[in-house]
C-alpha cells in the first residue's frame, strides 16, 4: 500500500516536471513580447488630458508644445510615457562604443560640433560618418525639439493604420522605380496587415536604406561577380569595416535567407522589424534609441543619429500625399527624469562653419551637385542641414545655397525669384510674410508691427490693404481673410465655397487670400481650412 502510494507521488512530481518543461520551452520559443516598465503613461489631447499637477515642474516645456500640436490637428492624441531613466545616464549610455562601434554616428558632411571629440575624424563606413558628439545626442534625443509637425512622426506608434488603402501603397510605391512593381506593392500590403505594420513605415524603411535611386543591394546585380540575384532591401546585416565589407556582408545574409525576390526580401525583413515593436520599440524614436526595455541602449536598429526624425519625415510626407495628416493618429513620447529646463539646443554652429536649417518642401528637396545642377539624391522634408555658403544672386529660379546633409555636400534651393517659397528654413528664424510678385502674403492674425518696417496706408491690415516695404508697394493678402476685414470669419468660408459652387466673382488679391494652402488653385479644401480655423482652432500658415 506504501509502495503505491509513494508511486503515486513520484508520478505526480514527474508530471509537473515535465509540465514545467513545456511550459519553459514554449516561452522560449514565443516573440519575446516585452512589457515596458514605467511609472506612468498620461494622455493629452485637444478635447481632455490627465497631467498631473506636478507635470510642468517635472516636464518643463512639453504641455505648451503639445497645447499647440493639438490645437493645430486635434483628432492627434499623444501618449507621454515616463521612461523612469535619468536624463544624464541615458546620453551618457548613448554616448559610447568610441572607436569602432559608436551607437550615434553622423554624415562626414556635419560641422565640427556635431562630430565627437574623443575620435575626432576617424570615420565609420569609408570615411562617410563620423562618431556623433554628446551635444549632438542630447539635441536629437530631446523630444521637445521634435513637438512640431516637421519631425513628430518619429513617435508615432507603428501598428497598422486601417485607415490606409492597397491603393494608396501602389501610389506611394510607385513613385519609387525599384518599388514600383505589383508583386512588390503586394507583399508590402500583405505582410503589413498580417503583422500589423504601418505599411507607409515599410516604404519609408525601404526608402531610408535604399535612397530614391536605390542601391546594390536592391538591384538583384550581385556584387564583384557573387550574390546575383539576391536581395536586402532592408540592409539587414549589412554591416562592417568599409564599403566592399558592408555590401558583401548584407548579400551575404539575403543568400543565407534565400531573398532570391524583392518580395522575399521584404517579407523577412518586415518580419524581423516586427520583433522590435513587440519588444516595446513600437515607435521609430525607440527602435532607434532603446528605453524602453531591458538591456537598454542595445539591440537598436540603425548607428545613424537622425534615422528616427529622417524617416518620420518620409512617412509625413506619404501621410500628407495621401490626404490623411488629419487622421486620428497615436503618438508616444518618452519622459525623462532630471530633464533640462529647456531643450537642448543643436550644436554650435558658427558664422566660420554655417547655418543650421531644415528642409520645409513637402515630398523633399533636391541636392544638386552644383547651382541648378544635377540631382545626386532628394532630402526628405524636416531633415537638418547645416548651410555653409549662404548665396547672394539667384541663379535661375532660385537663390544656391552650398550645403552639408546626410547625403553629403551640395548645393539646395532657399528660395523662388518671386519670394514666394523658402524651402530652406534657418533654425530659430521666424518668417511673418512672404512677397509674391506684387502681393505680400500673411498668416491670419499677423501684425503690421511684426514686420520690420512696413508701413500700411489703408484703414484695415487685412486682404487689400496697401502696405510698403523698403520703398516698394504691395498688396496685402491675408490667407484665409476673402472679405478683407482682417479676420477669419464664416462670411469667409462662404465666399469660397460660392466661387466655387455658383461662379461667385473675386478679385485678384481676394483669389490670393482664397488660395490657402497655396497650390495655385481655390478647391474645396481650402475652404474646409477656413472651417477648421474657425471651428476646430488649427492653424493657418505661410
Amino acid at each position: 500500500m506504501q509502495r503505491e502510494i509513494n508511486s503515486k507521488i513520484y508520478y505526480k512530481i514527474l508530471f509537473a516536471l515535465i509540465l514545467f518543461v513545456i511550459i519553459y520551452l514554449v516561452i522560449s520559443f514565443l516573440p519575446k513580447t516585452t512589457v515596458k516598465s514605467y511609472a506612468a503613461t498620461y494622455t493629452y489631447k485637444k478635447s481632455s488630458n490627465n497631467l498631473p499637477s506636478n507635470f510642468d515642474s517635472n516636464y518643463p516645456g512639453y504641455s505648451s508644445l503639445l497645447k499647440s500640436m493639438v490645437k493645430e490637428h486635434p483628432k492627434w492624441t499623444f501618449k507621454l510615457y515616463e521612461t523612469g531613466l535619468d536624463w544624464d545616464t541615458v546620453i551618457n549610455n548613448e554616448y559610447t562604443g568610441h572607436g569602432k562601434s559608436p551607437k550615434n554616428v553622423v554624415p562626414s558632411s556635419y560641422s565640427n560640433a556635431w562630430i565627437c571629440s574623443i575620435c575626432g575624424k576617424e570615420g565609420q563606413d569609408s570615411g562617410a560618418w563620423y562618431c556623433a558628439s554628446r551635444g549632438a545626442i542630447e539635441h536629437i534625443m530631446d523630444p521637445r525639439n521634435s513637438l512640431n509637425s516637421s519631425n513628430v512622426f518619429q513617435y508615432l506608434l507603428l501598428s497598422n493604420d486601417k485607415n490606409i488603402t492597397k491603393a494608396q501603397v501602389k501610389t506611394m510605391a510607385s513613385k519609387i522605380d525599384y518599388l514600383d512593381d505589383d508583386d512588390i506593392v503586394d507583399a508590402i500590403y500583405e505582410s503589413a496587415d498580417e503583422l500589423n505594420i504601418n505599411p507607409f513605415y515599410i516604404i519609408g524603411k525601404i526608402l531610408q536604406e535604399q535612397g530614391a535611386n536605390g542601391s546594390i543591394m536592391c538591384s538583384g546585380k550581385g556584387y564583384k561577380g557573387e550574390y546575383k540575384g539576391y536581395y536586402n532591401l532592408f540592409n539587414v546585416g549589412a554591416s562592417g569595416k568599409g564599403e566592399e565589407a558592408v555590401i558583401t556582408n548584407g548579400l551575404k545574409y539575403a543568400k543565407e535567407k534565400g531573398w532570391n525576390t524583392p518580395k522575399k526580401s521584404i517579407e523577412g525583413g518586415i518580419g524581423l522589424i516586427k520583433n522590435f515593436i513587440q519588444r516595446g520599440q513600437d515607435t521609430l524614436y525607440y527602435q532607434k534609441f532603446n528605453v524602453t526595455y531591458k538591456p537598454y541602449y542595445a539591440n537598436q536598429y540603425a548607428q545613424n543619429l537622425l534615422d528616427a526624425q529622417s524617416i518620420g519625415s518620409i512617412l509625413k510626407g506619404y501621410y500628407a500625399d495621401a490626404n490623411l495628416l488629419d487622421s486620428a493618429f497615436t503618438f508616444e513620447i518618452p519622459l525623462y527624469k532630471n530633464m533640462p529646463k529647456s531643450a537642448v539646443k543643436s550644436p554650435s554652429i558658427t558664422t566660420e562653419t554655417g547655418e543650421l536649417a531644415y528642409i520645409n518642401a513637402n515630398g523633399g528637396l533636391k541636392l544638386k551637385d552644383a547651382p541648378n545642377g544635377d540631382t545626386i539624391d532628394v532630402i526628405s522634408e524636416g531633415t537638418q542641414v547645416l548651410i555653409t555658403e549662404r548665396a547672394t544672386k539667384k541663379i535661375g529660379d532660385y537663390y544656391w545655397d552650398k550645403v552639408s546633409t546626410p547625403a553629403g555636400t551640395g548645393y539646395m534651393a532657399r528660395e523662388a525669384s518671386d519670394g514666394s517659397k523658402t524651402y530652406l528654413v534657418v533654425i530659430g528664424e521666424q518668417k511673418s510674410y512672404d512677397i509674391d510678385g506684387s502681393y505680400m502674403i500673411v498668416a491670419p492674425g499677423t501684425k503690421i508691427s511684426s514686420i520690420k518696417d512696413a508701413t500700411n496706408s489703408s484703414k484695415y491690415f487685412g486682404t487689400n490693404s496697401k502696405i510698403k516695404l523698403d520703398g516698394k508697394s504691395y498688396t496685402l493678402v491675408m490667407l484665409g481673410d476673402v472679405s478683407g476685414d482682417g479676420q477669419v470669419k464664416s462670411k469667409d468660408y462662404m465666399m469660397i465655397k460660392n466661387y466655387i459652387m455658383s461662379g461667385y466673382k473675386l478679385t485678384s488679391s481676394q483669389k490670393e487670400a482664397a488660395d490657402v494652402n497655396r497650390d495655385g488653385n481655390i478647391k474645396s479644401k481650402d475652404y474646409m481650412m477656413i472651417k477648421n480655423y474657425i471651428m476646430s482652432g488649427t492653424s493657418i500658415k505661410l
